[in-house]
């Protein structure tokens, strides 16, 4: 009753006190019924009022998402949503595609939704671009359809010439996606291949690699050729942001796939290890061969390798 005399409320302050505290009430009655009209209200709130009300609704559900698959009236709620991306406020069409990127776990196969988020990828307006870019990574995960079509543009939007660098840093995790198919993959692996290769800045690399290696984690098949370029930027890179970034990948990997390392990685890892002069990095990588260390399927290349040579005095 409270939160019904705050949405119905005149003042903007306190329809959005009300709206914000739909999370605790979903936390304290979980009950699909409950959560299908109130989230139904939160769709009128979003489609009515201003871009502040929608920002405090799209966090609402956000902060929801395990509450979403209760919405019965799927259709209704999306529908209400969906008419505001007809606006000519560029601000609430990017609060909109952000709203849609959090929905897609429930409407992954939404084709107004994907038509959409492709026309708002070519916006003039960088707010919308960058709202678009977020509910195109979303869908891409959940639907193969969408990051089947979606690939090509996003590829072309990469290389192109009048794509800002900051756009390009921004496009690039999108990729890791791209695992639904074989072809897909490697399309999207050659891609980060001469990304890597002809953008050698420190961010372009930092960010090429470890999309290159989500990828290659979803695809579990790309794992010991992700393995050979970390162990590689590792071990010739002199740039320690460079090194501190392969190191995570390689940890990651060595969680994801350890029965994937060969006696070479882990022999280049520890020579890696025993030459490098930052501690930092040392510990870093003894978090690796630690965790590799932990699974039956891990062999190391010399059971002798005094490894307490590494430790930092």
């Amino acid at each position: 009753m409270e939160l019904d005399k705050g949405l119905r409320s005149g003042k903007l302050g306190e329809q959005c006190e009300a709206v914000v505290l739909f999370p605790k009430l979903f936390q304290k009655y979980p009950f699909p019924i409950l959560i299908n009209s109130a989230f139904l209200k939160l769709a009128d709130i979003f489609r009515l009022g201003n871009n502040f009300l929608r920002l405090c609704v799209l966090k609402v559900t956000q902060q929801s998402e395990k509450h979403l698959e209760k919405i019965l009236n799927v259709d209704e709620f999306v529908k209400r949503v969906f008419s505001v991306i007809h606006s000519n406020d560029p601000v609430a069409r990017a609060i909109t595609l952000r709203m849609l990127g959090s929905l897609a776990s429930i409407i992954p196969e939404r084709k107004n939704a994907h038509h959409s988020i492709r026309q708002s990828l070519d916006s003039h307006d960088n707010v919308e671009v960058e709202a678009a870019i977020f509910a195109a990574a979303s869908f891409s995960a959940q639907s193969k359809d969408f990051a089947a079509g979606i690939c090509n543009k996003v590829s072309e939007m990469i290389q192109g010439l009048d794509t800002p660098v900051e756009l390009k840093l921004k496009l690039i995790p999108m990729l890791q996606h791209m695992h639904h198919e074989a072809s897909l993959a490697s399309s999207s692996r050659e891609l980060l291949q001469h990304l890597v290769n002809s953008y050698p800045s420190t961010p372009m690399v930092i960010v090429s690699l470890h999309t290159f290696t989500q990828l290659a984690a979803s695809s579990l098949i790309d794992i010991p050729k992700q393995l050979q370029l970390l162990l590689q930027y590792l071990k010739d890179d002199p740039r320690k942001a460079v090194k501190r970034l392969a190191i995570s990948d390689l940890k990651l990997l060595a969680k994801k796939a350890p029965h994937l390392w060969i006696r070479e990685n882990t022999q280049t890892l520890c020579e890696c290890a025993l030459t490098s002069p930052y501690n930092s990095l040392k510990l870093g990588m003894l978090a690796v061969l630690s965790t590799l260390s932990g699974t039956i399927t891990q062999k190391y290349p010399k059971p002798g390798l005094r490894l307490c040579y590494l430790i930092p005095k």
